[in-house]
Protein backbone atom coordinates (compact mmCIF):
# COMPACT_ATOMS: atom_id res chain seq x y z
CA UNK A 1 0.00 0.00 0.00
CA UNK A 2 1.61 3.50 -1.01
CA UNK A 3 0.91 6.66 0.87
CA UNK A 4 -1.57 7.75 -1.67
CA UNK A 5 -3.60 4.76 -1.39
CA UNK A 6 -3.15 5.09 2.43
CA UNK A 7 -4.46 8.63 2.90
CA UNK A 8 -7.01 7.97 0.40
CA UNK A 9 -8.09 5.13 2.55
CA UNK A 10 -7.75 7.37 5.64
CA UNK A 11 -9.57 10.77 3.94
CA UNK A 12 -12.51 7.76 3.17
CA UNK A 13 -12.79 6.64 6.94
CA UNK A 14 -12.79 10.38 8.28
CA UNK A 15 -15.54 11.07 5.36
CA UNK A 16 -17.54 8.09 6.50
CA UNK A 17 -17.61 9.34 10.18
CA UNK A 18 -18.37 12.80 9.48
CA UNK A 19 -21.45 11.68 7.26
CA UNK A 20 -22.43 9.46 10.15
CA UNK A 21 -22.00 11.97 12.84
CA UNK A 22 -24.21 14.12 10.91
CA UNK A 23 -26.90 11.97 10.30
CA UNK A 24 -27.05 11.30 13.94
CA UNK A 25 -27.32 14.80 14.75
CA UNK A 26 -30.21 15.17 11.42
CA UNK A 27 -32.13 12.26 12.81
CA UNK A 28 -32.46 13.77 16.14
CA UNK A 29 -33.78 16.93 14.78
CA UNK A 30 -30.66 18.85 15.93
CA UNK A 31 -29.40 19.56 12.62
CA UNK A 32 -30.87 22.28 10.32
CA UNK A 33 -31.13 22.17 7.07
CA UNK A 34 -27.76 23.56 6.29
CA UNK A 35 -26.06 20.24 8.21
CA UNK A 36 -28.34 17.81 5.74
CA UNK A 37 -26.76 19.67 2.75
CA UNK A 38 -23.30 19.26 4.71
CA UNK A 39 -23.53 15.23 4.82
CA UNK A 40 -24.74 14.84 1.25
CA UNK A 41 -21.56 16.83 -0.08
CA UNK A 42 -19.58 14.59 2.35
CA UNK A 43 -21.26 11.78 1.45
CA UNK A 44 -20.54 12.88 -2.50
CA UNK A 45 -17.03 12.72 -1.73
CA UNK A 46 -17.00 9.41 0.10
CA UNK A 47 -18.34 7.87 -3.01
CA UNK A 48 -15.56 9.39 -5.10
CA UNK A 49 -12.84 8.37 -2.98
CA UNK A 50 -14.35 4.72 -2.94
CA UNK A 51 -15.00 5.14 -6.79
CA UNK A 52 -11.04 6.09 -7.16
CA UNK A 53 -9.74 3.30 -4.12
CA UNK A 54 -11.44 0.26 -6.40
CA UNK A 55 -10.13 2.03 -9.73
CA UNK A 56 -6.94 2.10 -8.18
CA UNK A 57 -6.84 -1.24 -7.20
CA UNK A 58 -8.29 -2.69 -10.29
CA UNK A 59 -6.06 -0.63 -12.78
CA UNK A 60 -3.17 1.00 -11.12
CA UNK A 61 -0.95 3.65 -13.19
CA UNK A 62 -3.39 3.48 -15.36
CA UNK A 63 -4.86 7.58 -16.26
CA UNK A 64 -8.42 8.20 -16.83
CA UNK A 65 -8.50 11.52 -18.20
CA UNK A 66 -12.68 11.65 -16.73
CA UNK A 67 -14.01 9.23 -15.01
CA UNK A 68 -17.72 9.01 -12.88
CA UNK A 69 -15.67 10.11 -9.65
CA UNK A 70 -15.33 13.91 -10.81
CA UNK A 71 -19.57 14.14 -11.39
CA UNK A 72 -19.56 13.01 -7.17
CA UNK A 73 -16.68 15.74 -6.89
CA UNK A 74 -19.41 18.52 -8.32
CA UNK A 75 -22.02 17.45 -6.86
CA UNK A 76 -19.55 17.82 -3.51
CA UNK A 77 -18.31 21.53 -4.20
CA UNK A 78 -22.18 22.83 -5.10
CA UNK A 79 -23.70 20.99 -1.90
CA UNK A 80 -21.15 22.40 0.29
CA UNK A 81 -21.65 25.98 -1.21
CA UNK A 82 -25.43 25.11 -0.38
CA UNK A 83 -24.69 24.32 3.01
CA UNK A 84 -23.20 27.96 3.79
CA UNK A 85 -26.37 29.57 2.05
CA UNK A 86 -29.15 27.74 3.47
CA UNK A 87 -29.06 28.60 7.42
CA UNK A 88 -29.42 32.36 6.08
CA UNK A 89 -30.04 34.38 3.08
CA UNK A 90 -26.87 35.79 1.43
CA UNK A 91 -26.50 39.25 0.46
CA UNK A 92 -24.78 38.61 -2.81
CA UNK A 93 -25.17 42.32 -4.10
CA UNK A 94 -22.98 43.47 -0.93
CA UNK A 95 -19.99 41.49 -2.10
CA UNK A 96 -20.08 41.82 -5.83
CA UNK A 97 -16.16 42.43 -5.63
CA UNK A 98 -15.72 39.89 -3.55
CA UNK A 99 -17.32 37.69 -5.59
CA UNK A 100 -15.62 38.69 -8.92
CA UNK A 101 -12.13 38.34 -7.14
CA UNK A 102 -13.00 35.07 -6.34
CA UNK A 103 -14.39 33.82 -10.17
CA UNK A 104 -11.25 35.52 -11.29
CA UNK A 105 -9.28 33.40 -9.21
CA UNK A 106 -11.31 30.02 -9.89
CA UNK A 107 -10.78 31.40 -13.99
CA UNK A 108 -7.35 31.45 -13.55
CA UNK A 109 -7.04 28.35 -11.57
CA UNK A 110 -8.65 26.51 -14.18
CA UNK A 111 -6.62 27.90 -16.82
CA UNK A 112 -3.36 26.83 -15.04
CA UNK A 113 -5.32 23.38 -14.56
CA UNK A 114 -5.72 22.78 -18.66
CA UNK A 115 -1.99 23.54 -18.85
CA UNK A 116 -0.90 21.00 -16.34
CA UNK A 117 -3.11 18.49 -18.10
CA UNK A 118 -5.04 19.17 -21.49
CA UNK A 119 -8.29 18.40 -20.13
CA UNK A 120 -10.46 21.09 -20.89
CA UNK A 121 -13.87 19.80 -20.64
CA UNK A 122 -13.49 18.02 -17.00
CA UNK A 123 -11.09 20.69 -15.56
CA UNK A 124 -13.94 23.69 -17.39
CA UNK A 125 -16.78 21.83 -15.36
CA UNK A 126 -14.74 21.42 -12.53
CA UNK A 127 -14.02 25.18 -12.59
CA UNK A 128 -17.70 26.05 -12.62
CA UNK A 129 -18.73 24.44 -9.24
CA UNK A 130 -15.15 25.30 -7.77
CA UNK A 131 -16.11 29.10 -8.76
CA UNK A 132 -19.79 28.33 -7.27
CA UNK A 133 -18.01 27.10 -4.06
CA UNK A 134 -15.71 30.14 -3.44
CA UNK A 135 -17.99 32.69 -4.42
CA UNK A 136 -20.87 31.78 -1.95
CA UNK A 137 -17.92 31.12 0.73
CA UNK A 138 -16.69 34.91 -0.37
CA UNK A 139 -20.21 36.69 0.52
CA UNK A 140 -20.74 34.44 3.96
CA UNK A 141 -17.74 35.71 5.00
CA UNK A 142 -18.09 39.36 3.89
CA UNK A 143 -21.52 39.36 4.90
CA UNK A 144 -20.59 38.28 8.52
CA UNK A 145 -17.20 40.97 8.49
CA UNK A 146 -15.27 38.26 9.66
CA UNK A 147 -12.25 39.32 7.54
CA UNK A 148 -11.42 43.29 8.16
CA UNK A 149 -10.26 45.19 5.29
CA UNK A 150 -6.16 44.31 5.29
CA UNK A 151 -7.41 40.83 5.81
CA UNK A 152 -9.24 40.92 2.57
CA UNK A 153 -6.16 43.04 0.72
CA UNK A 154 -3.82 40.34 2.42
CA UNK A 155 -5.74 37.17 0.70
CA UNK A 156 -5.50 39.13 -2.75
CA UNK A 157 -2.06 40.07 -2.91
CA UNK A 158 -1.67 36.00 -1.70
CA UNK A 159 -4.00 35.02 -4.64
CA UNK A 160 -2.30 37.43 -7.23
CA UNK A 161 1.35 36.37 -6.21
CA UNK A 162 0.37 32.52 -6.68
CA UNK A 163 -1.43 32.78 -10.18
CA UNK A 164 1.73 35.22 -10.68
CA UNK A 165 3.73 32.42 -10.04
CA UNK A 166 2.31 29.40 -11.11
CA UNK A 167 2.01 30.97 -14.89
CA UNK A 168 5.60 32.24 -14.63
CA UNK A 169 6.65 28.72 -14.30
CA UNK A 170 5.41 28.21 -18.11
CA UNK A 171 7.56 31.38 -19.37
CA UNK A 172 10.84 31.40 -17.36
CA UNK A 173 14.31 29.02 -18.05
CA UNK A 174 13.77 25.66 -15.82
CA UNK A 175 15.84 26.43 -13.04
CA UNK A 176 14.66 29.48 -11.99
CA UNK A 177 11.36 27.94 -12.35
CA UNK A 178 12.08 25.33 -10.01
CA UNK A 179 12.83 28.29 -7.32
CA UNK A 180 9.58 29.77 -8.14
CA UNK A 181 7.87 26.71 -8.16
CA UNK A 182 8.88 25.86 -4.42
CA UNK A 183 8.00 29.40 -3.67
CA UNK A 184 4.78 28.77 -4.66
CA UNK A 185 4.42 25.73 -2.58
CA UNK A 186 5.59 27.66 0.32
CA UNK A 187 2.93 30.39 -0.02
CA UNK A 188 0.38 27.54 -0.55
CA UNK A 189 1.49 26.03 2.93
CA UNK A 190 1.91 29.04 5.18
CA UNK A 191 -1.67 30.01 3.91
CA UNK A 192 -3.01 26.46 4.43
CA UNK A 193 -1.26 26.62 8.31
CA UNK A 194 -2.86 30.27 8.91
CA UNK A 195 -6.64 29.37 8.18
CA UNK A 196 -6.59 25.90 10.09
CA UNK A 197 -5.09 27.54 13.12
CA UNK A 198 -8.00 30.08 12.87
CA UNK A 199 -10.57 27.53 12.55
CA UNK A 200 -9.38 25.58 15.27
CA UNK A 201 -9.01 28.87 17.59
CA UNK A 202 -12.47 30.08 16.50
CA UNK A 203 -13.99 26.70 17.29
CA UNK A 204 -12.20 26.38 20.81
CA UNK A 205 -14.01 29.71 21.37
CA UNK A 206 -17.88 29.46 22.56
CA UNK A 207 -19.48 32.42 21.22
CA UNK A 208 -17.56 32.54 17.54
CA UNK A 209 -19.35 30.08 15.78
CA UNK A 210 -20.05 32.58 12.39
CA UNK A 211 -15.85 32.97 12.52
CA UNK A 212 -15.41 29.26 12.99
CA UNK A 213 -17.99 28.19 9.47
CA UNK A 214 -16.24 31.19 7.76
CA UNK A 215 -12.58 29.67 9.18
CA UNK A 216 -13.16 26.05 8.53
CA UNK A 217 -14.61 26.29 4.82
CA UNK A 218 -11.75 28.73 4.22
CA UNK A 219 -9.16 26.31 5.73
CA UNK A 220 -10.78 23.49 3.87
CA UNK A 221 -10.88 25.69 0.17
CA UNK A 222 -7.18 26.60 0.30
CA UNK A 223 -6.23 23.12 0.82
CA UNK A 224 -8.24 21.80 -1.89
CA UNK A 225 -6.46 24.76 -3.96
CA UNK A 226 -3.69 23.15 -2.93
CA UNK A 227 -4.40 19.90 -3.51
CA UNK A 228 -4.72 21.44 -7.04
CA UNK A 229 -1.78 22.77 -7.96
CA UNK A 230 0.39 20.48 -6.08
CA UNK A 231 2.46 16.96 -7.13
CA UNK A 232 4.05 14.06 -5.23
CA UNK A 233 5.03 14.81 -1.42
CA UNK A 234 3.69 17.84 -1.70
CA UNK A 235 0.26 16.68 -2.72
CA UNK A 236 0.29 14.12 0.00
CA UNK A 237 0.77 16.82 2.60
CA UNK A 238 -1.76 19.03 1.16
CA UNK A 239 -4.20 15.60 0.94
CA UNK A 240 -3.10 15.30 4.64
CA UNK A 241 -4.31 18.71 5.85
CA UNK A 242 -7.66 18.13 3.70
CA UNK A 243 -8.21 15.28 6.01
CA UNK A 244 -8.00 17.72 9.45
CA UNK A 245 -11.01 19.91 7.48
CA UNK A 246 -13.65 17.52 7.33
CA UNK A 247 -14.14 17.45 11.60
CA UNK A 248 -13.47 21.05 11.76
CA UNK A 249 -16.15 22.00 9.02
CA UNK A 250 -18.75 19.68 10.89
CA UNK A 251 -17.86 21.05 14.30
CA UNK A 252 -18.50 24.72 13.16
CA UNK A 253 -21.89 24.15 11.91
CA UNK A 254 -22.76 21.64 14.82
CA UNK A 255 -22.11 24.43 16.63
CA UNK A 256 -23.59 26.96 14.16
CA UNK A 257 -27.32 25.06 14.20
CA UNK A 258 -27.08 24.73 17.92
CA UNK A 259 -26.25 28.18 19.55
CA UNK A 260 -28.40 30.13 17.19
Amino acid sequence: MNAEVFLDLLRSIVLFTVVVLSVIRIRQRKGKLCMVFFAMAVSSLMLSEIYWLVYDSLRPDIRMPFAANEVSEWAFFMLLGVSLSSRSKLGFSESKKEMFGAVLFAAANVALWIGWSGEWIQDILTGFVYAYFLGVLVTKIKNEGVLNRLQWILLYTDCFLLIAGQTAIFLIPEQLGKFVDLSCYVLLFATCAVFLFAAIFYNIKKDKHEEAVCYSYSAFAWVATTMYMSADIFYLMAMFLSIICFPLMYISIKREVTEE
